[in-house]
């Protein structure tokens, strides 16, 4: 579609569907008939992360303003090195088969087991070995041996996950939310993203690991601005959390999966209802935006945030279409590549 610029990736290139334009490279659902461009399609998740009562990553939640899959933490990567589980991933599905799922949740265990192995997610896990126990069939066994090295690698990875920051001047993700690894996927008109928290840090802890900000912004209308989405006609937004985004992607310090997670996580928190932002662009650190005076939304630079991250295992799972989907620097380990 000509003269369509895509609000969230900056694309140009869309395919016509039933029920409007569908970006060729992030997937943003445009309506024929909602100037808002609302997406009916998007099946969204987000850890303890609400804005508008949105939930981000939380199971079965359904965002109608958002991007069906965006453009689309930190410290070297752990080797996995997780305990055997005593009991077999069949007798643990007692527990989780108690809860009540709906069909559409259970009827896909691939898609569930490949979520659960992504995000290592208890809540992700428990929705597998329901979905396996009840429609597992001739793959029950496969199903099974995948759930249980998803158990032991989140036994692990929680256990392991940090409390204390490496550097003073590093945020770390909030060690009491629930555990889960920054991840992306999408699967036609399903997707769902886990993203990093950090409200476990006032304002007064910002100060004393950045020192003073550029600037303190407290009028909300300016706050929003800085958050929302906008690109120019030549594609480059002028947005400086989606600019960090990207910039982090191209100098390969994010993988591709990570990226579209956190350009997810960045859009949802353009709807918060903010008290405050502390600007450090001119010093290159991580804005910061605060619910009271609770950290809720910090600019993703690896340099100054940490959080729970795995290798890239599955490259082109849950990404979209290869290679239309991708971008041309993508690599089978998830980073960019100069071509």
């Amino acid at each position: 579609m000509k003269g369509l610029v895509c609000r969230y990736c900056g694309g140009n290139s869309f395919d016509k569907t039933e029920k409007g334009y569908e970006c060729k490279y992030c997937h943003a659902l445009y309506e024929f008939d909602e100037s808002t461009h609302k997406n009916t399609y998007a099946h969204l998740k987000r850890k303890k992360l609400k804005t508008n009562n949105i939930k981000f990553i939380y199971l079965g939640s359904i965002i109608v303003i958002l991007f069906s899959s965006l453009l689309l933490s930190m410290l070297p990567l752990k080797k996995i090195f997780p305990q055997k589980i005593s009991a077999s991933t069949s007798q643990q599905f007692s527990s989780s088969t108690e809860k009540k799922y709906t069909t559409s949740q259970l009827s896909n265990p691939e898609r569930n087991v490949r979520i659960a192995e992504l995000s290592l997610n208890q809540e992700e896990i428990d929705l597998a070995k329901a979905s396996i126990a009840e429609y597992g069939g001739e793959n029950t066994t496969e199903y099974e041996n995948r759930i249980a090295d998803a158990q032991k690698d989140h036994d692990y990875y929680e256990k392991e996950r940090l409390t204390e920051p490496v550097q003073k001047d590093m945020l770390i993700e909030n060690p009491d939310s629930d555990f889960s690894m920054t991840m992306y996927y999408r699967e036609g008109g399903f997707f769902v993203a886990y993203g990093p928290e950090f409200n476990q840090y006032n304002s007064q802890d910002i100060l004393d690991k950045w020192g003073q900000p550029d600037e303190i912004i407290t009028d909300k209308e300016r706050i929003s601005k800085s958050l929302k989405v906008n690109f120019e006609d030549e594609n480059q937004t002028e947005i400086y959390e989606v600019k960090k985004i990207r910039e982090e992607w191209v100098s390969g310090k994010l993988t591709w999966r990570e990226v579209r997670a956190l350009l997810m996580v960045a859009y949802d928190n353009s709807y918060g209802d903010y008290s405050k932002q502390f600007v450090y662009e001119k010093q290159g650190k991580p804005n910061v935006y605060f619910d009271g005076d609770h950290v809720a939304y910090v600019t993703p630079l690896v340099k100054y945030i940490a959080f729970n991250r795995l290798p890239e295992k599955y490259p082109r799972s849950g990404l979209g279409k290869y290679p239309d989907d991708f971008p041309e620097n993508y690599g089978s380990d998830g980073y960019y590549h100069e071509k």
